[in-house]
């Protein structure tokens, strides 16, 4: 078992015994996070494809690995001009004695970051950039859903990094509630609404201030005067990538009546131009787990049970019950929503698209 607060402890002294960190520091360790990526660019791309039970490739390396190294890169060069002092304005009498004042910004310590399954390099690794940039140690707590991922990381990081300045951990519910509550300086959580709650509790005990990115409700309202065949090719591209699993993706459309049949059949056009077929099409990535397939069916499901349109798209007819793999046909739920379906009250649960966690 980790010994989750001996880690921290060696990370805390470090950290105390180099202030102030300097910035050829800084600059070094986000180069050498740079470098863990990109030498292990193709080996975290098979890892991804394993946890997810297929990944496309190509969509890793753009939204994990060239991310991330963007990221990296993008402080590396803005570093000096973030680091320089700030000077603020003294109110009278200070001004007449010759005093001056300024901002001089100061690493925290030691910052938490636990990341979720759906981009599990990217949503790591960008929040990672700033806090190597400001001077910071890091912890990170893998998802459970990903164990392929986080072993690379975990086989790996030594060779760019000594444990106390970074180091990688796994492991299940528990042992999240367990990271969660330990005393950072600073805590960064993406993820689900629902666990953000249990986050901020166990933070609470140890005034741990935390950062939460709980992704968004993404709308699409299609006006009077929208070119709906442009609208809807980029609808299905921004919602097929990583075949929904995106807390960004767009999550319903809201249409005109008159508009209607024509989004549906540019939505359906767009899609079919991308993946022609699904079960065989390397771009085409797998559901996470076999319980997200399981609740992704539920709720298409009940909204067909409740009166909802159910349009899948399936140009040759593949037999998806007969595969062995979490590859879904794209589905469109057409129809006046409404808080009876479960994938309407799922809608309208802030931070949660339906294809993540509950």
């Amino acid at each position: 078992m980790t010994d989750l607060h001996a880690l921290l402890s060696a990370q805390r002294q470090a950290f105390t015994a180099t202030l102030p960190e300097p910035y050829a520091l800084r600059i070094d360790r986000l180069k050498r996070a740079a470098s863990l990526i990109r030498d292990n660019a193709k080996a975290f791309c098979a890892a991804l494809s394993e946890d997810f039970g297929h990944r496309s490739i190509e969509q890793s390396m753009l939204t994990d690995i060239a991310v991330s190294i963007g990221a990296l890169d993008h402080a590396a060069r803005h570093l000096r001009a973030w680091s320089k002092p700030e000077r603020r304005p003294l109110p009278f009498p200070l001004t007449l004695l010759g005093a001056r004042a300024h901002v001089e910004y100061q690493p925290k310590g030691v910052v938490g970051i636990i990341a979720p399954w759906n981009f599990p390099i990217n949503l790591i690794m960008t929040p990672m950039a700033g806090v190597l940039a400001a001077g910071n140690r890091v912890m990170v707590k893998t998802s459970e859903y990903t164990p392929a991922t986080n072993a690379v990381f975990e086989a790996v990081v030594g060779q760019y990094f000594a444990q106390d300045e970074l180091c990688f951990v796994s492991g299940g519910p528990e042992f999240g509630q367990a990271f969660a509550g330990l005393a950072f300086d600073h805590l960064i959580f993406t993820g689900a609404t629902g666990i953000a709650r249990h986050i901020l509790h166990a933070a609470a005990d140890n005034l741990v201030p935390v950062t939460l990115e709980l992704g968004g409700k993404s709308p699409v309202i299609v006006g009077r005067s929208a070119d709906i065949g442009r609208a809807t090719g980029r609808v299905a591209l921004g919602k097929m990538l990583n075949a929904g699993q995106v807390c960004l993706a767009p999550d319903y459309m809201l249409v005109r009546d008159a508009d209607k049949e024509a989004v549906v059949a540019g939505w359906k056009a767009a899609v079919i131009r991308m993946y022609p077929t699904v079960l065989d099409n390397p771009d085409y990535t797998s559901i996470i787990s076999d319980r997200h397939v399981a609740r992704l069916k539920g709720l298409v499901d009940d909204a067909r049970a409740k009166g909802a349109r159910v349009e899948v798209v399936n140009p040759v007819n593949e037999n998806f019950s007969a595969a062995n793999g979490r590859k879904m046909p794209p589905y469109g739920l057409f129809s006046r929503l409404s808080v009876r379906q479960k994938i309407g009250r799922t809608r309208g649960r802030k931070g949660q698209a339906p294809g993540e966690d509950p």
